[in-house]
């Protein structure tokens, strides 16, 4: 088993990763060091909560990821296969003293126009076919193979791919995402136990009825499930009463046993009457009370959790060297101060915080102003508590409250609550976050300025679909480097929202639910690409929201209950194709549409009263 679980992967400029005009393994000699030699640097990070305890950057040294390369012929995608790309399948080994990705082999851009489609797998393997790569996940997932990989980082199967990428001198991302299912079952101590008792009692687990085969799709990251069920059961990693399987996404016919778990020799099985679908990236969660009978002496078990979340970091692969946090428990909301004495624990030294019972606005304000090394905090479990003070804030029930780290330039990472439904005004603004940020299901709505000016939240973002709306400023400058998925659910986009998030990437779909869209809401958002459509409910495009949007080079379409177009409202960005105005418009002020590339016939609408300044530039 790996000794370190790493999360982050760095492709400096020193690991010399290029674009070469050589297919597959042929080196290429004589390359003029022109434009088009530019060398790419890639960054990325596995798309997973860091939930269990604060982990180091980088992969473990010694690693392998495969990477694929594939140019677009214009402007059209180019197809992946097993052999012929610009890169076929390039190892690329981690060094760690060195941080760096060394390159098998040198790749250069074809020339100084030509986009690129980048594809990453890891564990790297030889794939027969690019289409239907034959993968199995191990029956044992507890080997421990020293210094090789174990049985269950051995099962894992991960996959990312950054699309459409223009040769450029910026660091490029690419996303790395769990494509198998994990099944984690959770053993609790309930009643009938002696003090100690349950520590010593023997615990396994099976998981039972599934496929252990599977191919998958390199080109899309799709698992399939292949032959037959395994006769026997999957035996999962285990730490303390955590059992964890790493399981090819399929469904289990209803009735099936899903897992059985033996105590002190007792067995049990848990199944379900309706047919349970195990679902790639996410992992399926649950939680059984073993209780103790005292007539008899025979275990009782009871499902008392069930759920699927995100998928969580474990401490099965890599073996991570990293710090546990100091967990603190609250039984009363407002006295975390006085239980972190009570533990014997300086609270001005804490760096990495757990709390797990009920806390409060005054319990977020004694963190923020008096926890001053405080580096990472794990509100996974917590209960937020209304205020006990009277507030103009108007903090409430499951609310994350106003200013509740504002400024905290120490705070690096962030896990939060499982249950909560509104991220108040200034929350975490101009905070030190770093990496990905995942929003939990449950939250509608995420007030101004809550994660305004995080400048090192450089990895991904993950809005929950219960999500209704977003605040003023509530992104505003925060480099992330993700595609940006808005939920269904979406009404509010709020002033300057993400304003100047120059790495958001991929399609900007908006809504069809969205009503209100702010001015300068995506300002300088260069890197979306393709089409817009304004959604219906939206009659006014408000001054420069999409200003700068210079990726977006498609067909721009305006519904004819649109009647007002503010100022600067689409200026420089990069629409072709023809531009239809909406029927029902009215105004279009200064530099609406200045800097675009519309071709083709421009119809004024009969309702037009006003064309300001440089609306056509």
């Amino acid at each position: 088993m790996r000794r370190r679980w790493h999360y982050y992967m760095a492709f400096g400029v020193a690991s010399a990763l290029m674009f070469t005009s050589c297919n597959d393994n042929e080196a290429l000699e004589g390359v003029s060091q022109g434009q088009d030699s530019r060398i790419i640097s890639l960054s990325g990070e596995i798309d997973q909560v860091a939930v269990t305890r604060v982990n180091d950057n980088g992969f473990c040294d010694g690693d392998i990821m495969g990477v694929y390369v594939v140019d677009y012929n214009g402007n059209t995608p180019g197809t992946l296969a097993t052999s012929g790309n610009r890169g076929t399948n390039v190892p690329h080994t981690f060094d760690e003293a060195a941080y760096k990705w060394n390159s098998a082999y040198d790749i250069y851009w074809k020339d100084d126009h030509t986009h690129v489609d980048i594809y990453g797998y890891y564990p790297y393997a030889s794939p027969a076919d690019v289409n239907a790569y034959a993968f199995e996940v191990q029956k044992d997932q507890t080997r421990n193979n020293g210094d090789e990989m174990g049985s269950y980082e051995a099962s894992d199967f991960l996959w990312g791919k950054a699309a459409d990428v223009a040769p450029t001198d910026r660091i490029i991302r690419l996303p790395l995402r769990h494509k198998m299912s994990n099944a984690r079952i959770t053993l609790k101590e309930g009643e009938g136990f002696a003090e100690g008792a349950w520590t010593e009692l023997e615990k396994q687990v099976l998981v039972l009825n599934t496929k252990r085969n599977s191919v998958i799709d390199l080109a899309t990251g799709n698992v399939a499930a292949t032959g037959e069920v395994a006769k026997t059961g999957t035996i999962p990693f285990r730490k303390d009463n955590e059992f964890r399987a790493i399981v090819v996404p399929q469904t289990v016919e209803a009735g099936k046993v899903l897992f059985s778990i033996t105590v002190d020799g007792m067995p049990y099985t848990f199944k379900k009457e309706e047919a349970f679908t195990y679902i790639a990236g996410k992992m399926h969660n649950f939680t059984i009370q073993v209780n103790k009978k005292e007539a008899s002496g025979q275990y009782e078990f009871k499902l008392i959790d069930e759920s699927i979340t995100a998928w969580e970091n474990d401490m099965a692969s890599h073996e991570a060297t990293a710090k546990e946090y100091i967990v603190i428990h609250v039984e009363e909301a407002g006295t975390l101060k006085e239980c972190i004495t009570a533990a014997n624990k300086d609270y001005t030294q804490l760096q990495n915080l757990k709390i797990t019972g009920e806390i409060n606005a005054e319990d977020f304000y004694f963190m923020r102003d008096e926890m001053s090394k405080l580096q990472s905090l794990n509100l996974k479990e917590v209960k937020i508590k209304g205020s006990t003070k009277t507030d103009h804030y108007g903090n409430k029930e499951d609310m994350l409250p106003a200013s509740a780290m504002y400024g905290k330039k120490t705070l690096n990472h962030l896990v939060l609550p499982d249950k909560l439904i509104e991220i108040k005004n200034n929350a975490f603004g101009s905070c030190n976050l770093t990496g990905s940020l995942y929003i939990p299901e449950g939250v509608k709505e995420i007030g101004d300025a809550a994660f305004h000016q995080c400048k090192s939240l450089t990895g991904f973002l993950s809005l929950p679909s219960t999500l209704e709306s977003i605040g003023n400023n509530a992104f505003e400058s925060c480099p992330f480097t993700c595609e940006l998925l808005l939920p269904s659910k979406l009404k509010n986009i709020g002033i300057r929202a993400f304003f100047k998030c120059k790495n958001l990437y991929g399609k900007l779909h908006l809504p069809n639910t969205l009503s209100h869209l702010g001015s300068w809401a995506f300002w300088c958002c260069s890197s979306f690409s393709g089409s817009l459509s304004i959604p219906q409910a939206i009659t006014k495009i408000e001054e420069f929201t999409f200003y700068g949007c210079t990726g977006l080079n498609g067909i721009l379409t305006l519904h004819d209950g649109i009647t007002f177009i503010e100022k600067g409202a689409f200026s420089n960005c990069a629409f072709k194709g023809e531009l239809i105005l909406p029927k029902d418009l009215v105004i279009i002020e200064e530099q609406t549409f200045q800097r675009n590339n519309f071709s083709g016939e421009l119809k004024l609408p009969s309702k037009l009263e006003v064309i300001g300044d440089g609306a056509f530039e």
